[in-house]
């Protein structure tokens, strides 16, 4: 799923947290980058469900006596802003790094927030890592003072832009005046084969495969994804069985969606995830909520609790293993842009 494939972000940032040559290091590394990120990021918590759907667009929902449908005869924006924010518990997540070295293991339960801000204008996408590091809540902020410098935490642990277009072959990087940084051409050399499909997931272009559009959902209803249909909610070449139950329709952010529980279990391999890195990934939904809209095959809220197991690293070097509970909450803050 989106939010799914975007906490590997938040697992290979936990990597980093984690990589550390003993556990009183990575605990420093943890206490650390918590106290730079404390009271920084409170404002930037996911937006909750709820409240009114915009009007102009409460019109155009497919509400009847029978159910709701999930609507895919709307043109899909052509220019839109989506600003993805992901945020992961991990609780008492070990990880156990493996080279010809040896092998060494720490663990530790940090919580993990990061956000990506992206823009489509027709044949142009941009992508950009705001930040990613350690976050706060509101809970446990309110109970510790706060550190003052909030302008350098909310821009610790971001990538710099990059950019791709149309071409008459695919999507490509656009020339550019100078040479790159390295680390830029590595984020654009991770993300261009997997373009077409990281535009679907994070709503950037209408997703391939998505809810029938005569079938009319009410509360109670059940869909079962295995095989290809598992692509309608996670990345292509997942394997399992998910169970999702529709539960009510509810907005998010004025946008109008129908929310399923979920549950099940999944396999990925090769993914990758907004940051460029590349990992195996095998979890347990023990349980879910996802909301999806009502007039785009869209997602635009997902909350897990899973156990992961999740790989990275190439043959003949260090192979990372993270293993353990994962909660996370993400949202995309969708929105088409309009012209004045």
């Amino acid at each position: 799923m989106t939010r799914l494939r975007n906490a590997t972000s938040a697992v290979v940032l936990l990597a980093g947290i984690l990589g550390m040559a003993s556990c009183d290091k990575a605990k420093l590394a943890v206490d650390a980058a918590r106290e730079k990120f404390r009271g920084a990021t409170d404002s930037g918590a996911p937006v909750a469900p709820g409240g009114n759907v915009t009007p102009t667009l409460a019109s155009q929902v497919d509400n009847a006596a029978e159910g709701v449908r999930f609507r895919r005869d709307l043109p899909f924006p052509s220019q839109v802003n989506a600003r993805v924010t992901s945020r992961s518990v991990f609780e008492n997540v070990r990880r156990t790094m493996t080279s010809a070295l040896g092998s060494e293991s720490v663990a530790a339960s940090p919580k993990v927030e990061v956000v990506v801000l992206l823009e489509r204008r027709a044949q142009k996408v941009s992508y950009a890592i705001e930040r990613s590091g350690e976050f706060v809540d509101d809970q446990e902020g309110k109970s510790t003072k706060a550190k003052d410098d909030t302008s350098a935490s909310a821009a610790d642990g971001a990538m710099p832009k990059i950019n791709f277009e149309l071409g008459p072959h695919g999507w490509r990087v656009p020339p550019r005046s100078g040479p790159p940084e390295f680390q830029t051409m590595m984020h654009e050399k991770a993300l261009l084969p997997v373009l077409e499909t990281s535009l679907s997931q994070n709503g950037l272009a209408a997703r391939k495969q998505w809810f029938s559009a005569s079938r009319r959902w009410a509360a109670g209803d059940r869909l079962v994804l295995e095989g290809d249909s598992l692509e309608m909610l996670f990345a292509p070449h997942s394997t399992g069985k998910v169970t999702l139950v529709y539960e009510v329709s509810e907005p998010i952010d004025g946008h109008p969606c129908g929310r399923f529980s979920l549950s099940g279990d999944l396999q990925t391999k090769d993914e990758v995830s907004l940051s460029g890195e590349v990992s195996d990934r095998k979890l347990t939904i023990k349980s879910g909520k996802v909301w999806c809209s009502l007039l785009h095959p869209l997602v635009l809220r997902e909350e897990f609790d899973t156990v992961v197991t999740a790989i990275e690293g190439s043959k003949g070097g260090v192979k990372s293993r993270v293993q353990g509970a994962v909660k996370t909450v993400t949202t995309n803050d969708w929105k088409p842009i309009t012209e004045s």
